[in-house]
């Protein structure tokens, strides 16, 4: 019979880090999530030891495990608010303890204000580069000569129109199904009216309610732009 998510990580993290000053079980795994095909991510943080990721396979499971210092975690978090996805940040303050030290009430402190605080605010050249390019790529989309074309196309822009808005809200991003629920956490109406965008298409071949969804989306910076991009310093 298979170890339950909590049993196997705590049977990881004894035999595998007995040193380390405390672990958690993060992602599905922690929330009860888990299917047949999920992980068991695992922070560790164990002072002496270099920062590292590792995948292995134990206990019956699949094993993301996430080793950290006391000064590796804040570089990352340095990181993750340049690249505006928390996902160190989540696993810590979501995440299910297995093993405790006094020293983890202190890095959840960092870890609430760290994910409250948001990620680094977009400057006027990202969000003017991305009033060109995403307009670049909207244009090859309504002029895209077949459905792969298309299809290929819309695909970049699913994942790039989201993000821009999240990040222009100054609001953390994901990827994958990370980003679904940011944007559906942000704001339910605009994430039912961007999946229905999409459907129309995928379902029916109409480009219009996406392309007049993108427009809107824009419209708070100034629009999609063509003429007065430029990249020079």
């Amino acid at each position: 019979m298979q170890n339950t998510p909590h049993e196997a990580a705590a049977c990881f993290v004894t035999e595998s880090f007995p040193k380390c000053e405390f672990a958690i079980l993060a992602g599905s795994a922690s929330r009860g999530e888990e299917t047949d095909s999920s992980d068991l991510d695992i922070v560790v943080f164990q002072n002496e030891s270099e920062s590292y990721r590792e995948s292995l396979f134990k206990y019956d499971w699949r094993i993301e495990v996430f080793v950290h210092n006391y000064q590796s975690y804040l570089d990352e978090f340095e990181r993750e608010r340049e690249k505006g996805r928390p996902i160190l940040g989540n696993m810590i303050s979501e995440g299910k303890v297995i093993k405790y030290s006094p020293q983890y009430d202190q890095i959840r402190k960092n870890v609430i204000v760290h994910v409250s605080a948001g990620p680094t605010p977009l400057t006027k050249e990202y969000i003017l580069a991305s009033r060109y390019f995403i307009g670049d790529l909207l244009d090859d989309f309504v002029d895209s000569k077949n459905y792969e074309e298309a299809l290929i196309t819309l695909n970049n822009l699913s994942l790039q129109v989201p993000d821009f808005v999240l990040r222009l809200h100054n609001q953390w991003s994901g990827r994958g199904k990370g980003l679904t629920r940011a944007l559906h956490s942000y704001d339910e109406k605009m994430y039912r009216d961007f999946f229905y965008s999409l459907n129309d298409f995928y379902k029916n071949g109409n480009k219009d309610v996406f392309v007049d969804f993108v427009h809107k989306m824009y419209e708070p910076v100034g629009g999609l732009i063509f003429e007065g991009y430029s990249s020079k310093g």
